[in-house]
């Protein structure tokens, strides 16, 4: 399923592949070090990095000028909001057999925004 995800991710944004590895390295320490500090025992899955992959993405074409993706970046937060508030899917657990770690999809969607933050201004500040 995490895989399905990075392949619509990638066919949506089409990704510069060395700026994809970055924010999925990114991303890794920051929600590994943020799980640390939640009541999360364990953690598996690629479902933290997928939100501040999309996060990065969406937040980007949007600071860019493309205006359409001002509405990935509000569903990507209320979905996030949603989750916190009523829990992850019940469909979804059971699909994986586990409860979903919103913790992680909150860290990964906040990664994934500053990240896209500093990208721009840094990138504006290059330009002059």
């Amino acid at each position: 399923m995490n895989l399905a995800a990075l392949w619509v991710i990638c066919y949506l944004f089409r990704p510069n592949w060395r700026l994809l590895m970055l924010v999925t390295l990114f991303s890794a320490a920051v929600i590994g070090s943020g799980l640390l500090l939640s009541s999360l025992s364990y953690y598996l899955g690629l479902s933290g990095i997928l939100h501040a992959i999309f996060a990065f993405w969406a937040l980007k074409e949007s600071l860019d000028g493309r205006k359409s993706s001002w509405l990935l970046v509000l569903g990507g937060i209320l979905k996030v909001v949603w989750e916190l508030y009523f829990g992850g899917s019940a469909a979804t657990s059971a699909l994986i057999e586990a409860n979903v770690a919103v913790q992680a999809h909150a860290i990964g969607l906040v990664a994934g925004f500053g990240l896209a933050l500093l990208y721009h201004y840094r990138s504006a500040a290059f330009k002059g």
